[in-house]
């Protein structure tokens, strides 16, 4: 018993020291923050004088809100669907015969995510720049030999959308196929054997034994996708001046804070992109059984 004891608290000690780096960080750039935002809302300022939770109201009434409600909206309606069904597919063939040519596609998907947001903004730049594009042979064909065909408001959403898919698809690949690298291979001997398809293999038998990790993807590609900023911000001050303007909601807070001097509505708006990237981070809790393994581990300590 004492032994046992002793393993136990050993264990314990070793989970505080991962945790507590963890719940230091969250309270910091996490809590705090949210706490700050929520007691700046009612202070006073030049769109909101008199102060007071109006903040809300008055960042709804905005002219600019509307349209990066439908900015945001119509990006993630491209992005985050196509983004999830690609890399569930590649994932899946990339599963279904191991070769020794493996390896390297696993880089090759790795490292097109390696671009962060800023520097994208910059290849897809000189990519969909007629004058000098790799690819200007197949823009010509399709009509497309001037910059301002492609760089226009109403085509902001296809590229970004573009954008967001390259620099993070390659990632979720490598993390989907290693999802499945958990499934049991006397699972899917025994539905080869049943004779299925790998077609009903991957659909019938991968498919639901990975779905919260499906969930969770989604989920914080839609949170992710939700806050975009970098690059409408950096091709509307850096490139076409004027062309991405307030585009976001991100972009907005930013206006709102940095331009109209409006804190409070700044963080207004802030709390409100907080709530459904909160619901989203719920719905995994609580409605995934992404947690199930770690509660079942603890009920047999537990009980042992």
């Amino acid at each position: 018993m004492a032994k046992h004891t002793k393993i136990k608290n050993k264990n314990n000690f070793a989970m505080w020291v991962m945790f507590i780096p963890y719940l230091f960080l969250l309270i910091s750039f996490g809590l705090i923050p949210v706490i700050m935002a929520f007691l700046e809302v009612p202070h006073e300022s030049r769109t909101n004088p008199d102060g007071g939770w109006d903040a809300f109201k008055i960042v709804l009434q905005d002219f600019r809100f509307l349209p990066a409600v439908g900015n945001v909206l119509g990006f993630m309606a491209i992005f985050v669907p196509f983004t999830l069904v690609f890399v569930i597919a590649m994932a899946l063939m990339l599963d279904v015969n191991p070769t020794a040519w493996k390896k390297w596609l696993r880089m090759a998907y790795i490292v097109p995510a390696s671009i962060s947001g800023a520097v994208a903004v910059l290849v897809w730049y000189a990519i969909l720049q007629p004058t000098v594009s790799p690819i200007k042979g197949p823009l010509a064909w399709v009509g497309l030999t001037k910059s301002d065909q492609i760089w226009q408001t109403k085509n902001l959403v296809y590229i970004f959308a573009l954008m967001a898919f390259f620099a993070i698809a390659g990632n979720w690949i490598l993390i989907q196929f290693g999802s499945l690298q958990s499934i049991s291979g006397e699972v899917i001997e025994a539905a080869r054997v049943d004779g299925c398809s790998a077609f009903q293999i991957a659909m019938k038998i991968k498919l639901p034994l990975i779905k919260k990790y499906i969930v969770y993807m989604g989920v914080l590609i839609f949170a992710g996708g939700l806050q975009i900023f970098v690059e409408p911000e950096l091709l509307n001050r850096g490139i076409y001046l004027g062309i991405a303007e307030a585009w976001s909601l991100d972009q907005l807070a930013f206006e709102l804070a940095f331009t109209s001097g409006d804190f409070g509505g700044a963080s207004a708006l802030s709390l409100m992109l907080l709530v459904p990237s909160l619901i989203g981070a719920l719905v995994v809790i609580f409605k995934t059984d992404m947690f199930e393994d770690a509660e079942v581990t603890r009920n047999q300590k537990v009980e042992a």
